[in-house]
């Protein structure tokens, strides 16, 4: 999503904000621009927080208002394909949090875990796999072409830590989130995120996000 800003419009409001700053009782033209590199800065500032919160704005209302199914939907027409020889994790995992050997991932290689729990989720989700409930898994990665499968934010994208295909043919997103982090707003959002895309793609695509190690919430969904 993409928020503009045409030259009249910053030119008017950097214009009321000087004039503004310059009817403050200790402030004229001189000492303004005394201070100009430094007001140049504010400005900046400021403008980038407008925009900021224009696109959050814009955002919520496209995706969390009335009449979402008129504006987004998840369909066929964009997939993403995990290449099966595009897979290049910054680093491989190499037994930090205890030694597994997983059978069930679409790759040779797995990318490394964040946290020990992680880990451990990984571990339940081979496990489910060895049982027949999965097919198989992908250690989704961080901003990797080619091999990352995100979802769009309004100040980023969403890269959820596991993709599963179930053996229906469904997919199933796995999230997992320290205790600590469970309320952070930009967790909130790649909750409410994951949600959205999993509730509009008419039952082909599941999401799920765990926390306190809380396997229960996956295999619901299995």
């Amino acid at each position: 999503m993409t928020i503009t800003l045409t030259h009249e419009s910053k030119r008017a409001f950097v214009a009321e904000w000087l004039k503004n700053l310059i009817n403050l009782e200790e402030m004229d033209l001189a000492r303004a621009n005394q201070y100009k590199f430094e007001i140049r800065r504010l400005l900046e500032l400021r403008i980038n927080s407008l925009r900021k919160d224009a696109i959050n704005k814009a955002f919520q209302e496209s995706l969390f208002s009335d009449g979402v199914e008129e504006r987004i939907s998840v369909s066929d027409e964009y997939v993403f394909t995990f290449n099966p020889y595009a897979y290049a994790p910054n680093s491989d995992y190499a037994g930090d949090y205890g030694p597994y050997d997983f059978r069930h991932h679409y790759y040779s290689r797995i990318g490394n875990f964040d946290s020990k729990e992680e880990f451990e989720c990984a571990c339940w989700l081979d496990q489910q796999a060895e049982a027949g409930r999965i097919e198989f898994r992908v250690r989704n990665l961080v901003r990797r072409e080619g091999s990352s499968f995100s979802l769009l934010k309004a100040d980023g994208r969403f890269y959820p830590d596991f993709i599963c295909k179930l053996p229906d043919g469904t997919t199933l997103i796995v999230e997992y989130k320290g205790a600590d982090k469970w309320d952070v707003p930009k967790v909130q959002m790649d909750r409410m995120i994951g949600g959205l895309w999993a509730n509009m793609s008419g039952g082909r695509c599941r999401f799920v996000m765990v926390k306190d190690r809380d396997w229960s919430v996956i295999h619901a969904l299995l």
